[in-house]
């Protein structure tokens, strides 16, 4: 048994963490804020192990679907762990202290940083 969860903790660790940023492009100032938060501590985010995908409603409509997002919002974030599940979703800016404490709360992570 603990053969098994540790070969499946292996396995999850080769998928990096993701955040998922949806925006429509006429209301782009928030998706801005959000790239700009990530990109001033890129280092916290290549630590963590994030890859950050943005779909913009007008080219990905199945995408905004499939994640359930609202099509009347403007701005959705969601993190996903690396496992595939849904962690986290805001239609705010997340800032890096808060998307860092969610990750860094992550058994997996916990595990990571040992």
């Amino acid at each position: 048994m603990k053969i098994l969860l540790i070969v499946l903790m292996l396995l999850l660790t080769d998928q990096p963490r993701r955040v998922l940023l949806f925006y429509k492009n006429e209301n782009k100032e928030v998706w801005n804020k959000q790239t700009a938060e990530l990109e001033a501590n890129k280092a916290g985010v290549k630590d963590r192990d994030i890859n950050i995908e943005s779909y913009e409603f007008s080219k990905n409509p199945e995408l905004w679907k499939k994640w359930k997002i609202d099509p009347s919002k403007s701005f959705t974030f969601i993190l996903i762990g690396r496992d595939g599940g849904e962690k986290h979703r805001s239609e705010k800016v997340v800032s890096h202290q808060e998307l860092f404490g969610k990750i860094d709360a992550m058994p997996m992570r916990k595990n990571e940083v040992r």
